[in-house]
C-alpha cells in the first residue's frame, strides 16, 4: 500500500487542489468452480458508450448511499446492481487508490474475494456493460484488463491460497477457495 500511496502522491503533485471528494469503491472479485473443478473469475465488459469504453473488469461501485455507507453491503448491492448475482464474501484480498472524473475524486476500491450464492444463477448484466466471461488463467487476465493494480487484484484470486507462507488470520484457519466451494456445494 504504500508504493501505491507513494505513486498516488506523485500524481497528484500540483492536482491536490483538484481534488474535491472521496469516496470508497467496492469491488466483488467472484470465483467459481467449473465442472472440471478449475477455479474461475468473472470479468464484464463495460459498454462501448461508457466513459471506460469496452474495459473489462469486475463488478464494483461507489459507495455513495449516504456518507456511512458499509463496504460489505455496498458490495452486495453493488455486485447485484451490475450483474444480478448474489454473492457471499469469502476473504478481502486488497486495496488501491486511484483518481477519477479528471483528478476531482480520489477512490479507494476495497477488494472481497466472493462466491456465488447459488451457483446455478443466471448473470443479468446492467446497461453498464456489455458482455461477460468466466476466465481461468493469468494468461486471460493479462490480455483483456487494462488496469494494473485491477489486474493484481485478478492475480491474487487465482493464487491466495497457494502462498509460499500461509499464516492463518487471527488464529483461525483460512479456508482455500476450493474448500469454501466443496463446503458450499455440500449443504445445497
Amino acid at each position: 500500500m504504500r508504493i501505491l500511496n507513494n505513486y498516488l502522491e506523485s500524481l497528484v503533485i500540483g492536482q491536490v487542489d483538484k481534488i474535491e471528494y472521496e469516496v470508497n469503491v467496492a469491488a466483488g472479485v467472484i470465483v467459481r468452480l467449473d465442472d472440471n473443478m478449475e477455479r474461475q473469475v468473472l470479468l464484464i465488459q463495460r459498454a462501448a458508450d461508457d466513459h471506460w469504453p469496452s474495459a473489462w473488469e469486475f463488478p464494483r461501485g461507489k459507495c455513495d448511499r449516504g456518507s456511512n455507507e458499509k463496504i460489505y453491503p455496498c458490495l452486495k448491492r453493488e455486485v447485484k446492481e451490475e450483474t444480478g448475482l448474489d454473492v457471499i464474501p469469502i476473504k478481502f484480498i486488497g486495496e488501491f487508490e486511484y483518481l477519477a472524473d479528471r483528478g476531482k475524486r480520489k477512490s479507494t476500491q476495497f477488494n472481497y474475494l466472493c462466491r456465488l450464492k447459488d451457483p446455478k444463477q443466471p448473470i443479468k448484466l446492467s446497461k453498464e456493460h456489455q458482455e461477460y466471461r468466466w476466465v481461468k488463467t493469468a494468461g486471460e487476465v493479462e490480455l483483456m484488463v487494462n488496469a494494473g493494480e485491477m489486474k493484481k487484484t485478478l492475480l491474487k484470486a487465482f493464487d491466495y491460497d497457494h502462498k509460499v507462507v500461509n499464516y492463518p488470520e487471527n488464529e483461525i484457519e483460512v479456508e482455500t477457495i476450493e474448500e469454501s466451494m466443496n463446503n458450499y456445494l455440500g449443504k445445497i
